[in-house]
């Protein structure tokens, strides 16, 4: 039997298919690329408190000093602090250094969102969701380009597991069940928000692989390895990590604030910081949201026999564990309690592009929503009331020269001058937040009450030893401060520059 020859026609249709594929993922990538820099060059993400006690814990990690939780808090793991050391051994203290790692969990989340896609919604549509991570939600590009301490690998465990629990269902056998476990055990430790993943994924592959029942047993052992410093550790400390202490109350107030704003900011229809509608109408984003709610219910019947059913399961039992803890009914301006289902959803939506023009919709409205949002969430930064704490100045110089000129190494001050002030000046001053409305005088020098909040204590054992210490706040909130009038009327006098005030006696 003669051997067929290919059509020439189609295959040059096939290699321009593939090629104009090829070429809007190319473009999709360059303007993540540059919206990354877009933003990294704005105010959104100048480094913050939060960003300064993650360097500050690096540079004491760096010499040994390591912690199994943020300090002073029970929750929030250090493997990103820990995968930085190496980078600040080989460059020193810097603030890209200290984004390194969070920037390339970014790329290893992209690649794990695409290997998810393989193996349930198609060629095509997967690395429409990868591309669609890339470039979207616009909160997104805050928590990835900023080392926040656990957020960036949260969105790459998120992924992972995903990933894990397909090939699980593929070949239960024990090396991959074990994997999965480990894998899970180690984001555990690294923060609790992973749980509305990794529960609704345990109970997903039993249902559609029981075989993996046969080594639950070794998940159970390589998860507690994965986790063994939050057991270790929460062993002796009374297992404060599960003390979230909810309520009736919270539990409503979150999914209440969770409908909306949040998940309105989470896909992009309200502008994080700001919340202003994408559409300004008020009525036409209730219709989205009810189109949107209308599709999936029809996609989670259509699709619940193959595995693209796994993203349905989480979205679906996502917010009922997401509204457990406490501490998501206290922030309503912004979503990143939600940031870790995010490779979900880009999957989700990825699943419509089965076509080029498809994709090419999908990515144009992704991209206009970031086009969008982040000019108003960096107005909302700049506009007046804003908390001083959301813009910090990108220098702390001014402040460390001023406190040098009066030859004062030893401050208190509000958090979010603090942690920037001591990682900025690599602890040559030494700062340690205090929110207390009490104050003391002995032998003439202040000394404030005791603040429990206080993150790292041998900060503010130094500063208290100290012999003449200064108050730093901003010129915004100042006159907020219970014990101001306390300081000067005990003769700590004013120094403004720029937007601090420094309180300090003459030397």
């Amino acid at each position: 039997m003669a051997a067929q020859t290919a059509n020439p026609a189609t295959s040059f249709l096939q290699r321009l298919r593939l090629d104009r594929d090829r070429l809007l993922l190319a473009a999709v990538a360059i303007a993540g690329v540059a919206i990354r820099v877009w933003v990294y060059r704005g105010p959104l993400v100048i480094p913050n408190g939060d960003e300064g006690l993650v360097g500050v814990m690096v540079r004491h990690f760096v010499h040994g000093h390591l912690a199994v939780f943020s300090w002073a808090r029970p929750y929030g793991g250090t493997q990103e602090m820990i995968l930085t050391v190496p980078i600040f051994w080989l460059t020193g203290t810097s603030l890209l250094g200290l984004r390194v790692v969070p920037i390339l969990f970014s790329i290893l989340a992209t690649f794990f969102i695409w290997r998810v896609g393989l193996r349930t919604i198609g060629r095509r549509p997967a690395a429409v969701a990868a591309g669609l991570f890339w470039v979207w939600p616009p909160f997104n590009y805050l928590v990835l380009l900023r080392a926040q301490g656990f957020y960036a690998s949260d969105i790459a465990y998120c992924g992972l597991l995903l990933l894990l629990a397909l090939r699980v269902v593929e070949k239960p056998d024990l090396r991959r069940v074990a994997l999965w476990g480990f894998v899970f055990g180690l984001a555990y430790w690294q923060t609790a928000q992973i749980v509305p993943i990794a529960f609704t994924t345990t109970f997903w592959m039993i249902w559609k692989a029981p075989r993996c029942l046969r080594h639950a047993w070794a998940a159970v052992i390589t998860a507690l390895v994965g986790a063994a410093p939050w057991v270790i550790w929460n062993i002796g400390h009374g297992f404060e990590s599960l003390q979230q202490h909810p309520s009736l109350d919270t539990y409503a107030k979150s999914m209440r604030i969770l409908i909306s704003p949040i998940l309105a900011m989470s896909v992009g229809l309200r502008a994080p910081y700001s919340a202003k509608l994408l559409i300004p109408s008020g009525i036409v984003t209730w219709l989205i949201y009810v189109a949107m709610l209308a599709i999936f219910l029809w996609g989670a019947w259509r699709f619940r026999h193959v595995q693209a059913s796994l993203f349905y399961a989480i979205a679906i039992v996502f917010p009922f564990l997401y509204a457990i803890p406490r501490k998501t009914s206290y922030i309503t301006g912004f979503p990143q309690y939600t940031t870790v289902l995010t490779p979900v959803l880009a999957l989700l939506f990825a699943q419509v592009a089965t076509r080029y023009w498809r994709a090419v919709a999908v990515f144009a409205v992704a991209i206009v929503i970031a086009l969008v949002s982040i000019p108003r969430m960096e107005a909302w930064v700049h506009q007046p009331g804003t908390p001083p704490g959301f813009l910090s100045p990108r220098s702390f110089q001014p402040l460390a020269a001023e406190l040098d000129q009066m030859q004062i190494k030893d401050v208190f001050a509000d958090y979010w001058i603090a942690w920037r002030l001591n990682f900025d000046m690599r602890e040559r001053i030494v700062a340690v937040e205090n929110w207390s409305r009490t104050v003391t005088f002995p032998g003439g020098k202040a000394v404030p009450g005791v603040d429990p909040t206080v993150r790292w204590p041998p900060f503010d054992r130094e500063v208290r030893a100290a012999s003449r210490v200064a108050f730093v706040y901003w010129t915004d909130t100042y006159k907020d401060v219970a014990i101001v009038p306390e300081l000067v009327a005990h003769g700590y006098r004013p120094t403004f520059v720029g937007p601090w005030v420094i309180f300090a006696k003459s030397s």
